[in-house]
């Protein structure tokens, strides 16, 4: 739910844009709304990747401890920095601080704040999700959640190449990685706990 508001709010902020912004700049009030959707998102997320580490098998949970402590590291890292630009970073004057207001920006590269957010979305989403895949064996559902993890994850980390050789049209890899495999993938993990849950009960 929160991954579908996001990507609607962020098509919605493309096309409200000023003509001359870059491809993918945002701008207030969408880029405020995703950035707490984003927080939202980062949460609920490490609260998914803890409901896959009671569901897995005794064998497989080292793999899920892996995918939880990787999520966990991407919440912090994407929570903090985008906390930091929706408090000081809307608080700094350009004028005052101009290259704090540029290591602050999602749309300038290069950056502090968007290269630490490509940190946390595109390698430690990858990770986890990677590292969540073998908890699902194959078969069914559960076959079609391992085979969307680790493409999901794939995409992700391709997508690490993107900022390490200063190209983030590599990028792209990731987003649809995250943005588009991965709700996918809470979907379908959301179902198959519910049966679970449904038939243990």
């Amino acid at each position: 739910m929160i991954a579908a508001v996001y990507v609607s709010t962020g098509i919605i902020g493309l096309l409200a844009r000023p003509p001359n912004a870059s491809l993918l700049q945002q701008v207030d009030p969408y880029l405020a709304v995703m950035e707490i959707l984003i927080i939202l998102f980062a949460v609920n997320l490490v609260a998914i990747q803890a409901s896959v580490y009671a569901f897995a098998q005794a064998d497989r949970k080292t793999y899920a401890l892996l995918a939880l402590t990787f999520t966990v590291a991407f919440a912090v890292l994407t929570c903090a920095v985008h906390f930091v630009s929706l408090t000081v970073g809307r608080q700094v004057k350009a004028e005052a601080l101009p290259r704090l207001v540029q290591h602050l920006s999602f749309d300038r590269w290069p950056s502090v704040a968007l290269t630490v957010d490509l940190l946390a979305w595109d390698f430690f989403v990858g990770l986890s999700l990677l590292f969540a895949a073998p908890v699902f064996r194959s078969g069914g559902l559960r076959g079609n959640i391992r085979a969307l993890m680790i493409l999901g994850g794939v995409l992700c980390l391709a997508g690490t190449f993107g900022p390490l050789l200063g190209n983030l049209q590599i990028q792209f890899l990731a987003i649809a990685g995250y943005a588009f495999v991965l709700p996918v993938v809470c979907v379908l993990l959301a179902v198959l706990l519910r049966r679970e849950t449904s038939a243990s009960g």
